[in-house]
């Protein structure tokens, strides 16, 4: 019947016609519970909730409880509601489908049977069948991470409600320290804005408070390589480090960063503008990158980049052809002294 994104999603349960049957996948945890949750407070009578609201966990489960109560008729409310939770569905196999095409053939309109995929994910491929049956009942909800505006304006808004003013600079900032799971963000956002009380968020109130992932850590890490400051760069590689985060991806992450202050400086001395990339490279969503590869860029030529990438590039064939095996940091931090080196202008 339908495949909705949030959108969609939104927009139908505005509209209240609701199907008997959905099932939400997605890589944002924090909008499958979301609106998995509205779906069942749309539907559900709280007066009379014990009575009509089930909630099954995925792990262990055997479906044949679950059909048990779907086909139940409600008790003094319009409604039954089902909530499964985490079960790997795609993983059904032809006669587990079709019994649940009978189950869905045989569903009364009273009943609100939504499966949500957690951790367990859910592979299109393997669980094409599957698919295609919530499809022809019922919905197939898709939720996947906000980008772009669509992730800053409710962070922003939240700010607000706790009494903070953050701006779009600010927001971003948030998202480049800590990722893009909203769950984190939400979370992380409280926390800074207990930290400040009041008043606007700062980038050094970000800084203070909020826990930074991996990916921000490494760019600090390039941050104090672009900055000249040795002792910050070590310090930084150290808690990395120590966290086993790999040595290929510590490197990975630095010539991510190298790469676009090269594509912007090379833009800029065309006579081109840093912003004009975002659809020629697919920086969509992620101007911030090009704004800060523009800004980070400035006392590097185009020359000393491309040593830094030749330095990038000989310490990644090494880490890949295996010649520098169980030696990955050793080689980060070669890596560290000569893109230093050639910052300083002197040669490696």
């Amino acid at each position: 019947m339908a495949i909705f994104d949030e959108k969609e999603l939104k927009q139908h349960i505005k509209a209240k016609e609701f199907f008997s049957v959905y099932l939400v996948i997605g890589d944002e945890s924090y909008l499958k519970q979301l609106y998995s949750n509205q779906l069942v407070e749309k539907n559900l009578n709280p007066a009379f909730e014990s009575f009509n609201y089930s909630f099954f966990e995925g792990k262990g489960l055997d479906l044949r409880d679950v059909y048990e109560k779907a086909i139940m008729l409600p008790m003094m409310s319009d409604k039954r509601c089902i909530l499964v939770d985490d079960f790997k569905i795609d993983s059904l196999n032809d006669k587990e489908v079709r019994t649940m095409e009978e189950v869905f053939e045989e569903l009364p309109e009273t009943t609100l049977l939504i499966f949500r995929q957690g951790s367990a994910g859910f592979s299109k491929k393997s669980g094409k069948k599957v698919f295609e049956l919530f499809n022809k009942f019922g919905a197939v909800c898709e939720l996947n991470k906000r980008k772009g505006a669509e992730l800053y304006k409710p962070l922003i808004s939240s700010a607000k409600k706790q009494g903070c003013e953050l701006d779009n600079i600010c927001a971003q900032y948030l998202v480049s320290c800590v990722g893009d799971d909203f769950n984190v963000l939400i979370n992380e956002l409280s926390k800074v804005c207990n930290f400040v009380g009041e008043g606007k968020i700062t980038k050094e109130a970000i800084d203070a408070v909020a826990i930074k992932t991996v990916d921000a850590k490494v760019y600090f890490l390039t941050k104090a390589l672009l900055s000249n400051d040795f002792e910050k760069a070590y310090d930084v590689l150290d808690s990395l480090l120590r966290i086993k985060t790999e040595p290929e991806y510590i490197l990975g992450a630095i010539v991510g960063t190298y790469v676009d202050l090269y594509r912007v400086k090379v833009a800029l001395s065309s006579g081109a503008q840093p912003l004009e990339l975002k659809d020629v490279f697919n920086y969509k969503n992620r101007e911030f990158v090009l704004q800060n590869a523009a800004r980070d860029s400035r006392n590097l030529d185009i020359s000393k980049l491309r040593k830094c990438l030749d330095v990038l590039n000989e310490a990644d064939m090494k880490l890949k052809t295996g010649r520098d095996a169980g030696k990955g940091r050793m080689v980060i931090e070669q890596v560290i002294v000569k893109l230093l080196l050639i910052s300083n202008g002197e040669r490696v």
